[in-house]
């Protein structure tokens, strides 16, 4: 019996829009200071070379960035492409995101700041419009309306990436610690593969261990931890736990994750 993937993806809960807003908001100053890292910089580099080897990218294209956040490939595609259009959830990552495409001379961006599942492809002329419609770590792939929409809006090409595994050492301790059990990782690719594969498409999967290791302020750290759990916990509660585990007021987060890559043709 052929499973209804579509169905299962909808008993997955999402934050409202306002909660994301606010939660990238939280997280748009971090990003854009990681711009430059050497980490980031190779991440975005190695992305661009693996479409430029699909005919992804090159000098004719336009691309659709989904979620682009501060730049991070976007940047990287300017270089590369005619014209590359930039939409996110967040006003404070569109503002980063404007200052570094200014800042490096990158006339070919164009920014919109807008929720995707709010995006309207007729009412903006992107039906259709795109060579390449890429979404890297975007939550607003949420749905099969969301993945429907990148397909609808790609003239040849799409490209999506997310975590197939994630361990944080801060983020399991603190629900380890409050007994919460919730494993959110991994939902959005095993959706988005089935679900092409059922529509007919072909999607190949190639996939890429990543680590990283960040230092916050507890108070920092209380925020964006109160945001990821949906007030599934108090601020006042993952307080008293991060100064458990804090040193002179700092929390070091280690990540090790396994990030997968579909691309898929239209």
């Amino acid at each position: 019996m052929e499973l209804d993937f579509a169905s299962l993806w909808k008993t997955i809960k999402n934050g409202s829009i306002k909660d994301q807003k606010r939660f990238w908001d939280l997280r748009a100053a971090e990003f854009n200071s990681q711009l430059a890292s050497e980490r980031t910089v190779e991440e975005a580099e190695d992305v661009l070379k693996y479409l430029k080897d699909k005919g992804a990218v090159d000098r004719n294209h336009t691309i659709l960035d989904i979620g682009c956040g501060t730049g991070k490939y976007a940047l990287a595609f300017a270089r590369e492409a005619k014209n590359v259009t930039c939409i996110d959830i967040s006003a404070k990552m569109i503002a980063f995101a404007k200052e570094n495409a200014q800042s490096r001379g990158c006339r070919n961006i164009e920014l919109v700041q807008a929720s995707w599942s709010e995006v309207e492809l007729e009412k903006r002329g992107w039906k259709k419009r795109f060579n390449l419609v890429f979404a890297a770590f975007c939550p607003g792939i949420d749905s099969p309306e969301a993945l429907k929409k990148m397909i609808e809006a790609s003239r040849k090409h799409c490209f999506l990436s997310g975590f197939v595994t994630r361990q944080d050492r801060v983020m399991d301790g603190l629900e380890a610690h409050l007994g919460i059990r919730e494993n959110i990782w991994g939902n959005q690719i095993y959706f988005c593969f089935n679900l092409l594969w059922q529509w007919g498409y072909y999607p190949e999967i190639t996939y890429k261990d990543r680590s990283w290791t960040k230092e916050y302020d507890v108070e920092h750290m209380a925020d964006i931890l109160n945001a990821r759990l949906n007030g599934k916990a108090s601020r006042e509660d993952i307080i008293k736990y991060l100064n458990q585990i804090s040193v002179n007021g700092k929390v070091t987060e280690v990540t090790t994750s396994k990030v997968a890559r579909l691309y898929w043709k239209v």
